[in-house]
């Protein structure tokens, strides 16, 4: 058995997660992961890759939910608390990847957390949060706000709970921030500190483990990176916009979003912009101006403090 601790949760698992970060072997489990045979429902095409390999969603009479990446796993979510895992491919690095993405992402759906296709990092005592278009950037300003001294929170899955005054928490995910080889490059991370991941021969997995916390931290702002030249360098969104941009950066199956879990999105969004400053934000060309942003935006919120 192996023991995690991941977005707040005590995880269980019959399965190595290497990316996830050590739990206590005597904790009570709150997620167990387990091996098995999964017995697949009616499923649907969706619009999540992983590796170039297209997942289908499907979900049967009793609510679990489940996930099928052919030729690598199948995944059945149930009760917010466990997940079965039906493997396929022998590569246990190539299991865990999938196991860590979307899959577990339905279980923290079924726990009624607000998800999103974003990074984030705590700048000064506060989450950040970067959403985008694929390309758009959401990494590499993570990770130039990492190089300027910030801690990381998620990468690719971020998860949001709600205090009992509404007020948002992001949930620190896992010590890893996958970054491409040109970002390496041009923010000059010593490639030494880094590791190669199974995703792809030019991405690399930071692993910032002894400065990760498990501590959920207040969301302060959330920003919607574009390069589109001909937009404000910033704007901020207005109220009526904000739903809508955040379920574009919902990060499972489009379907999961309707009736009462649609009116659930919705007003967590809102729930989100009623504490949080929501903007557009052109992201700088050139790393020189990344990092500029990042270093500036750590001076001013010092300052606030």
């Amino acid at each position: 058995m192996h023991y995690y601790i991941a977005f707040g949760l005590h995880i269980h698992s019959e399965i190595s997660l290497p990316e996830l970060a050590e739990g206590d072997a005597h904790s009570v489990a709150e997620i167990y992961i387990r091996k098995g045979e999964v017995r697949l429902p009616a499923m649907h095409p969706t619009r999540i890759f992983r590796r170039g390999i297209k997942a289908a969603f499907g979900e049967d009479e009793s609510q679990a939910l489940y996930l099928n990446w052919p030729n690598v796993a199948s995944f059945k979510a149930s009760g917010g608390n466990e997940l079965v895992v039906s493997p396929v491919a022998s590569d246990p690095d190539i299991i865990s990847l999938f196991t860590v993405s979307e899959a577990l992402g339905l279980i923290l759906f079924q726990r009624g957390h607000f998800l999103l296709h974003a990074s984030a990092v705590v700048v000064g005592e506060e989450a950040w949060c970067f959403m985008g278009m694929p390309g758009a950037g959401k990494s590499s300003t993570a990770a130039a706000f990492i190089k300027a001294g910030c801690r990381l929170l998620s990468d690719d899955l971020t998860a949001i709970t709600f205090d009992e005054a509404g007020k948002p928490f992001i949930l620190p995910a896992y010590p890893q921030l996958k970054i491409w080889e040109r970002t390496v490059a041009g923010l000059q991370y010593d490639p030494s500190d880094l590791e190669p991941v199974s995703e792809g021969v030019n991405k690399y997995a930071y692993q910032p483990r002894e400065q990760f916390t498990a501590q959920p931290v207040p969301l302060k702002k959330v920003f919607f990176l574009h390069k589109a030249r001909n937009k404000p360098e910033f704007q901020n969104l207005g109220i009526a916009e904000i739903p809508g941009e955040m379920l574009r950066n919902f990060p499972l199956p489009a379907s999961l979003i309707a009736d009462k879990n649609l009116k659930r999105h919705f007003f967590q969004s809102l729930q989100c912009a009623r504490s949080a400053e929501v903007l557009r934000r052109r992201r700088p060309e050139g790393f020189e101006k990344l990092e500029k942003w990042a270093e500036d935006s750590i001076r001013e919120q010092l300052i606030a403090e």
